[in-house]
């Protein structure tokens, strides 16, 4: 005999394993979406601390400019500086070169000579004076050519003239200087 069996169990099977389908494909859904929820998550936490990190670069940017150009201040009053120092310097070195100059001339007068004025023009040398004789003169005129510094003395003008009752002769030497890097 043949036994047939009439109790629906493939239906009640298929119809489980739909559901059993249904309910994995919902798991795998819920699970996907959960590991994407978790990444966004992990991703926007990320993301914010690079904003922050960003926010305090860009802040620290700020404070370094702001200290370079305290520098950049400081460099241009150090380079002012160095500048009014060095014309300092170069005063004082005229000066010393002056006071040297008058006193290497003010050495060399004899006695019957007198200077009534000087004035430097860079390279060269005026001297305005009087003497009592041209004797007086060629001997001042011979001193400073023996002065170092002077490379030519010469006699501009020799004038006599009358001051009060004693006759004198008044001078003008024109003195070029040794050029200076020479």
């Amino acid at each position: 005999m043949i036994k047939i069996n009439l109790l629906p169990y493939r239906d009640i099977q298929r119809k489980e394993k739909v559901w059993q389908q249904i309910f994995a494909m919902a798991g795998g859904v819920l699970f996907g979406l959960i590991i994407v929820l978790a990444l966004h998550i992990q991703l926007s936490s990320l993301v914010a601390s690079y904003e922050k990190n960003k926010e305090e670069l860009n802040a620290e940017i700020k404070e370094l400019e702001k200290k370079i150009g305290e520098i950049d201040k400081i460099k241009a009053q150090k380079s002012e500086i160095e500048r009014k120092i060095g014309v300092i310097d170069k005063l004082n070195t005229e000066r010393m070169n002056a006071v040297l100059l008058l006193y290497n001339i003010g050495s060399m007068i004899p006695d019957n000579v007198w200077l009534t004025a000087m004035s430097d023009r860079g390279n060269e040398l005026i001297l305005d004076g009087e003497a009592i004789s041209g004797n007086d003169v060629s001997e001042f005129m011979k001193r400073l050519q023996g002065i170092s510094g002077f490379s030519k003395v010469t006699l501009m003008t020799m004038d006599q003239a009358q001051r009060g009752e004693q006759k004198i002769v008044k001078f003008n030497f024109k003195i070029e200087k040794v050029k200076s890097g020479s």
